[in-house]
């Protein structure tokens, strides 16, 4: 009996070892930093990324950018000169806090060997990593996919945030990542670098309001790296996903990131966005719908917001791209505007339009979207996401989904501007809506948006602790 006594207390002991918190590392003082380009990247995520209307009853820490389940699986960090010397810093916007990780000599070497700079005169370089660990242990391996599209809507906002401002700057994804991965111990930590934004410095006074600043290049001082078996097991899964490898390209150019021929339909003073310097106040308050009424909309303003996707980014992407956009639009005001089209090539395709069963049926289960104006299908040939498209056509998984979470963000914008209700959809029927929208049978779809009229009484089941946005219960 002693035996097994003895045997089960080791056992409490031992789930008690795993239920336990480690210890938390001290934290050093904060203290004042003199550095521009922190403090202009800092602005730029809490105007950017970190304040929008859409859920402020949350708090003060809403977001202005959405997020399947609304877990925002990305983090940043800001390499930016401080006294003259190159410095990086790991954000935590959700507590305004910054930790310096790494300064001098590494922090040059790791951005020589990535291709990559400091803008001067007082800008700053902002990388995205993504953990995909937030959304894969909600979604499973589709979480990975929604973790890239949510980094994309958030690059975009930054960089629109930016032009807003009359800041320019340039997103940039090719580019090697393994040597600002190790000096940002990125692997460790079970993160990915996603992208990196370059932005010069602008004219604005930015305030340090509600930030800190922390000293941690001191390896020994930030204490032992602590994550849970769970999310070293997912982290392991993705060691063997493979990706088109992207060449790098110092290159630039400012293009659409996907090919839209939309907006004919309109005069050209309603088409994309309108002037730069509104795209924050349409930032600050884009809002995701959470179910559509119903009732038909205005064709004129589903094109208006369409439009907005042909809004032109500075990036080191391909001007070429396999990535289509299709527009399934089903219950507009006006007659004869209901169709499919394909905004890549302006062809309206003759095609049955879905009911609202149907729209329901495409978006698992998720009554609340049945009521849908529009639906825009961004979708690729599945040779590209197997590494078999033609030349000029490349491109990652990463970058693919790149494009389509900035459109998507770009679409929240455009619906804001047309006072339409929108909405992001990751867990769909991909057999079903090729079928419903008439998409060529090997394409498969990456992203859904749906576009109608707000309804604010319903809700959006993918917040919930269930995936229902994947029909599972």
């Amino acid at each position: 009996m002693h035996g097994a006594e003895c045997i089960s207390s080791n056992s409490a002991v031992d789930l008690w070892a795993r239920l336990a918190l480690p210890a938390a590392a001290p934290e050093p003082h904060a203290e004042p930093v003199d550095a521009p380009g922190l403090r202009l990247a800092l602005s730029l995520l809490a105007e950017g990324v970190l304040t929008g209307h859409a859920d402020r009853s949350r708090g003060a820490n809403a977001r202005a950018v959405p997020s399947a389940g609304a877990v925002y699986p990305y983090e940043f960090a800001v390499l930016a000169l401080e006294n003259g010397e190159p410095t990086a810093f790991r954000v935590d916007v959700d507590r305004r806090v910054c930790a310096r990780v790494a300064a001098g000599a590494p922090v040059a070497a790791a951005l020589d060997a990535s291709l990559l700079a400091i803008p001067e005169d007082g800008g700053a370089l902002v990388l995205i990593l993504t953990r995909p660990w937030l959304s894969m242990r909600k979604y499973g391996d589709r979480g990975y996919l929604y973790a890239q599209l949510d980094a994309g809507h958030a690059a975009g906002s930054l960089a629109l945030t930016a032009t807003g401002r009359g800041a320019a700057g340039v997103l940039r994804l090719r580019f090697p990542r393994e040597p600002l991965s190790e000096l940002l111990e990125t692997d460790e930590n079970c993160r990915q670098i996603h992208s990196a934004f370059l932005v010069r410095a602008d004219s604005s006074d930015d305030e340090w309001t509600g930030w800190t600043v922390h000293d941690a290049t001191d390896r020994e001082m930030r204490g032992p790296v602590w994550r849970s078996w769970l999310e070293s097991a997912c982290w392991d899964s993705l060691v063997d996903w493979p990706e088109n490898p992207d060449s790098p390209s110092p290159r630039t150019t400012s293009a659409p990131l996907a090919r839209i021929r939309a907006g004919r339909q309109l005069p050209e003073e309603k088409r994309g966005l309108g002037a730069a310097a509104g795209w924050p106040e349409l930032i600050r308050t884009r809002a995701s719908s959470k179910a559509f009424t119903g009732e038909p909309v205005s064709a004129e303003a589903v094109w208006r917001a369409v439009s907005a996707l042909s809004t032109p980014l500075e990036t080191d992407l391909p001007d070429v791209s396999s990535l289509s956009a299709t527009l399934v639009v089903r219950a507009t005001t006006e007659p004869g505007q209901d169709a499919v089209y394909r905004l890549d090539t302006g062809e309206r395709q003759a095609v049955p339009l879905p009911s609202d069963d149907e729209v329901a049926r495409a978006c698992m289960q998720q009554r609340a979207l049945a009521g849908a104006a529009a639906v825009l299908l961004l979708h690729v040939p599945r040779g590209s996401l197997a590494g078999t498209n033609p030349p000029g056509h490349g491109g990652s998984l990463r970058e693919l989904t790149f494009r389509c979470g900035v459109l998507g963000q770009l679409l929240y914008l455009g619906a804001n501007r047309a006072s339409v209700g929108v909405t992001g959809v990751g867990g769909f029927d991909t057999p079903l809506w090729r079928t419903l929208a008439g998409l060529p049978e090997g394409d498969e779809i990456l992203y859904a948006l749906l576009l109608g009229s707000l309804d604010d009484s319903g809700v959006k089941l993918d917040r919930l602790a269930m995936a229902y946005a994947q029909n599972e219960r």
